[in-house]
């Protein structure tokens, strides 16, 4: 069975070029102006917050990482079985409605 990925499959794919991203991500990207070098080092210095090995089509993770202007943006990062394996999602800059001031807990509902 596959599992979410890691942050060592996630950087070291990063640093090798070798992801793709989906064309959710790629729309959701452009949308938003985040750039593929923002993208890449959000990335590389981020942290695992979420997992959902349960997520379809590809067990997926939840990364917080900082932009170079040092803003926090989540991305969504799964394990295809497609070469190069690594997913990139959906990718956004968390909103503090929904997040607490660390963008790694979810508010509550109330």
């Amino acid at each position: 069975m596959c599992q979410p990925p890691g942050m060592r499959f996630i950087r070291s794919h990063v640093r090798a070029k070798r992801y793709r991203l989906t064309k959710h991500a790629t729309i959701v990207r452009l949308e938003r102006r985040i750039g593929m070098a923002e993208m890449e080092q959000a990335l590389l210095n981020g942290e695992i917050i979420e997992r959902n090995p349960d997520a379809q089509p590809y067990p997926s993770c939840l990364v917080l990482g900082w932009t170079i202007s040092g803003d926090p943006l989540h991305l969504v990062c799964s394990r295809g079985n497609v070469e190069p394996a690594l997913r990139i999602v959906t990718l956004y800059e968390p909103e503090d409605a929904l997040w607490e001031s660390d963008y790694k807990t979810r508010k509550r509902r109330k």
